[in-house]
């Protein structure tokens, strides 16, 4: 082999790397964008499961109060007709 072949065999292995490298470069990058997109989606998505979480938790609030409200009336309800005289059935 001559030195010249040599040449040519050595740039043509720098050419295929070169061409190489830039191929991952370009792989690289696209993996980099995908995953900085995929991280605003997932920041939009906390604040959005966030705010569901708030509404749930509004919403059971709401909820309980309402249990308490009736619960109390229906105690209150059966203590008067208890006092007043409730099943009694003498005659």
């Amino acid at each position: 082999m001559t030195p010249i072949d040599r040449i040519d065999l050595v740039e043509r292995d720098v050419q295929s790397h070169a061409k190489t490298i830039t191929e991952f470069t370009a792989v690289i990058t696209q993996i980099k964008t995908d995953a900085a997109i995929q991280e605003v989606k997932d920041g939009y998505t906390n604040e959005r499961l966030t705010r569901i979480e708030l509404r749930l938790n509004a919403v059971y609030r709401l909820g309980w109060w309402l249990f308490a409200a009736f619960g109390s009336s229906f105690v209150a309800l059966v203590a008067n007709f208890v006092f007043k005289g409730g099943l009694y059935l003498a005659k």
